[in-house]
């Protein structure tokens, strides 16, 4: 009799552990609000102020299905690492990186790891910039003034939907209006990618309300 209540016990104890275990399989392919099953992405960034790429990788990896754990602060470090290492899914580029462009780093990344999504980052949207990342082999064009969920929502987008418009957002609405390439002002520039708005979204700091006249 006693036997057979260890039994009991044992098969009590492997039936919680496959409950258990099941639904740590199941949260990690829990389905997101839009739907698609979405898996853990791993994203470089690469900016020459090593300050803010700090922080934003932190941001970034607190967003669903992000981890940001490698920031590089130019061209040649981030094509050293590609050339050693296993690539990324993304890669946020910025523009400018000090005297060097980032656009030139466009081809060489592709070449390295074909399979990587190079996103543009850059404080001012210009037509003209975007449709030459488009033409390098770029994967989307964003501003530094989005907020850092938009930027992670768009990072999903690349690897999901190629083609959605708001990776490079100048050219789907030039192309649906048939207007000229040229310089626009950036989207949101009140919002300005700064120091102090990454501490506000990192810590919670509420935005101060300014009170009317």
């Amino acid at each position: 009799m006693v036997h057979g209540l260890l039994n009991k016990s044992r098969v009590k104890t492997t039936e919680n552990s496959v409950r258990a275990e099941a639904k740590v399989v199941h949260a990690g392919t829990k389905t997101s609000e839009s739907g698609s099953r979405r898996r853990m992405l791993r994203v470089w960034v690469v900016d020459d102020d090593a300050v803010l790429s700090e922080v934003f990788a932190r941001l970034l990896t607190r967003q669903p299905g992000i981890r940001c754990r490698r920031q590089f602060p130019s061209a040649e470090t981030v094509l050293a690492a590609l050339a050693e290492e296993r690539p990324p899914d993304v890669i946020l580029l910025d523009v400018n990186l000090g005297r060097q462009s980032g656009m030139a780093a466009i081809g060489p990344i592709k070449q390295l790891a074909p399979s990587v999504n190079v996103l543009m980052l850059t404080m001012f949207s210009n037509s003209d910039h975007e449709l030459e990342a488009f033409e390098a082999g770029a994967s989307g064009f964003l501003l530094k003034s989005y907020e850092v969920e938009e930027i992670a929502g768009l990072i999903h987008e690349a690897r999901c939907n190629a083609g959605a418009p708001g990776l490079f957002p100048n050219l789907a609405l030039y192309k649906e209006l048939g207007w000229p390439f040229g310089q626009m002002d950036a989207r949101g520039s009140n919002r300005a990618f700064t120091l102090a708005n990454l501490i506000r979204h990192l810590w919670g700091t509420p935005r101060r309300q300014t009170q009317p006249p």
